[in-house]
């Protein structure tokens, strides 16, 4: 199969970091064809498929609907029009998987990366809410479920809550295999302070049409306590997404499920100031190292 017809952007990670958003507005631009689903995960976990376990020791929600081949992997893009150069996927194991920078740079070496990085304390207990919204994660306690983390090994990685948070090496990872052109380093804080800013920066990166904009406001994979535990469910269910998305316009879709999430899902409590501590002292070295790496300046992250 030509290089051409591979996608050439991968929204990589982090997990819980503002990428179901910038695909979702991606996939808004007459420019761009995003892949559905969003994290494909197949040149990460090949014809295996997804096969880490959540916290009650069942099949990770990634099996029901990672691609397990090249073939349908490449189909996610074969609807593509001429004017869409933009083929891309978003699945955030990229960023933390070993071996993926390099494996990603021989798959398509003219690929584009966006990595989005959020507060590493925040996109921990962000990764809990998730889980614990989805029935993944047993343990009521977001302190509690850290603990466990040692002894389950490499469960799914939405309980990897620390792992998941470990940027430096990660993005070195990705400096090392591809040109600093074909790298775009973004930040959540940006992306929730100034959609529209972050939006025309990520086109410039993409050369698309900017003045092209999607509704900032819509909410992508928001997490929360369901009051309603079928509802959450059906919400949840791939194959019923898939038939949705194509009966029912992109925008009317996503109004109608934000609606359904004010109605069924309350937002969790904040995190506990000792717990926050305690990650911050576990992270200091780390995002000190990606503050170097990026030139950005993070002191706000360790306050």
């Amino acid at each position: 199969m030509p290089t051409e017809t591979r996608p050439n952007l991968f929204i990589v990670g982090a997990q819980k970091s503002g990428t179901s958003a910038l695909a979702g507005w991606l996939s808004q631009h007459p420019e761009a064809c995003m892949s559905f689903p969003k994290e494909p995960g197949y040149l990460a976990f090949g014809e295996a498929g997804y096969t880490f376990l959540d916290g009650y020791g069942r099949q990770g929600q990634g099996s029901k609907y990672v691609v397990k081949n090249h073939a349908d992997y490449l189909a996610l893009f074969s609807d593509a029009t001429p004017q869409q150069r933009v083929l891309g996927e978003a699945s955030t194991w990229y960023l933390a998987t070993s071996g993926m920078a390099r494996k990603l740079a021989e798959y398509n070496p003219d690929a584009r990366i966006i990595v989005i990085f959020r507060n590493p304390m925040d996109r921990a207990y962000s990764a809990w809410s998730h889980a614990r919204r989805d029935e993944i994660e047993p343990c009521e306690d977001f302190a509690g479920a850290m603990a466990l983390e040692p002894e389950r090994g490499e469960p799914e990685h939405l309980l990897r809550y620390r792992r998941m948070g470990l940027y430096s090496e990660d993005l070195k990872s990705y400096q090392a295999e591809f040109p600093a052109k074909q790298i775009l380093v973004m930040f959540y804080d940006d992306m929730q302070a100034a959609p529209a800013a972050f939006w025309r920066e990520v086109c410039a990166f993409l050369q698309i049409d900017a003045g092209i904009e999607p509704p900032f406001e819509r909410r992508y994979n928001r997490s929360g306590e369901p009051r309603s535990r079928t509802l959450q469910g059906i919400l949840r269910n791939h194959k019923l997404k898939r038939t949705l998305r194509a009966i029912i316009p992109h925008q009317l879709g996503l109004k109608i499920k934000g609606r359904l999430d004010d109605f069924n899902l309350r937002d969790f409590p904040k995190m506990d100031e000792q717990t926050r501590t305690e990650l911050q002292d576990y992270y200091r070295e780390d995002i000190e190292e990606l503050s170097r790496l990026t030139g950005r300046n993070l002191k706000a992250w360790l306050q």
